[in-house]
């Protein structure tokens, strides 16, 4: 289970890799929808695309390790228009 700021850092530090492996948003949610307690990191990748991702991302926060789960998600990118 991971805390908002534990899953808010996770996204800040790893969004840019995330990025390079296919994910085009990243975002923290509540877990529950997704069958997880606390927040979860949420990666949004094209439907379609073939993209591996890990299961979770691991942070150091205030000292400790902490696993932060990550979800992945399909979705067509957002077009400004």
């Amino acid at each position: 289970m991971a805390t908002l700021d534990e899953a808010n850092s996770a996204r800040q530090r790893h969004a840019d890799g995330l990025a390079k492996i296919g994910a085009h948003a990243v975002g923290v949610e509540k877990g529950e929808p997704y069958g997880r307690s606390g927040w979860v990191v949420v990666a949004y990748t094209q439907p379609g695309a073939a993209v591996k991702l890990p299961e979770s991302l691991t942070i150091n926060h205030q000292g400790n390790d902490v696993d932060v789960p990550l979800v992945v998600q399909k979705a067509e990118p957002f077009e400004p228009q």
